[in-house]
């Protein structure tokens, strides 16, 4: 196991490796993983995908336009902040499959 395994986690490629962080980048393009499952992703363009399938899910505290053209996308238009979001317990989970 890694200490990524654990946590709120955030991973942005760079150049020829992963660069881990507790804390959110300061600038666009990262991944968004939470106990070692990628729970979400920060475009390049401010937008924010969220994925809905895992035990946990990102949840937005405040209310943003999703994109019709992709699924699960949020027309965000910033960087995300710690206050925009929470990781809850995903009420639809059904168990590893």
């Amino acid at each position: 196991m890694k200490l990524e395994d654990f946590g709120l986690w955030f991973a942005r490629w760079c150049g020829n490796s992963w660069e881990w962080s507790v804390t959110i980048p300061t600038y666009p393009h990262y991944f968004i993983y939470y106990d070692g499952r990628q729970l979400g992703r920060q475009w390049s363009d401010f937008d924010l995908t969220i994925y809905g399938d895992l035990r946990h899910i990102i949840r937005l505290k405040n209310k943003f336009p999703l994109r019709e053209d992709y699924k699960q996308t949020y027309a965000f238009g910033r960087l995300l902040t710690l206050d925009d979001f929470e990781i809850i317990p995903n009420p639809d989970y059904r168990g590893d499959q």
